[in-house]
């Protein structure tokens, strides 16, 4: 059975973001451009894998789990 991340509220930390967390994504739909340039999100799985999500206002961007190998 394939392991369904999700995130621990309690491990999750808020910081001031002006980047993008998927560039491949956005420059190919720019609808998703709209999260850049407020707060970055950083969730923590149970399994240790982390998630990066741009906010801004009403809209979010979602960054792929990623587990420690792959930063």
């Amino acid at each position: 059975m394939r392991h369904h991340h999700k995130a621990i509220s309690a491990k999750s930390k808020d910081y001031c973001w002006t980047g993008c967390v998927t560039p491949s994504e956005c420059a190919a739909r720019p609808q998703r451009q709209v999260a850049h340039g407020n707060i970055i999100q950083h969730d923590v799985c149970s399994c240790g894998a982390t998630r990066q999500t741009e906010i801004n206002g009403g809209r979010s961007n979602y960054g792929p789990w990623k587990t420690a190998e792959e930063d």
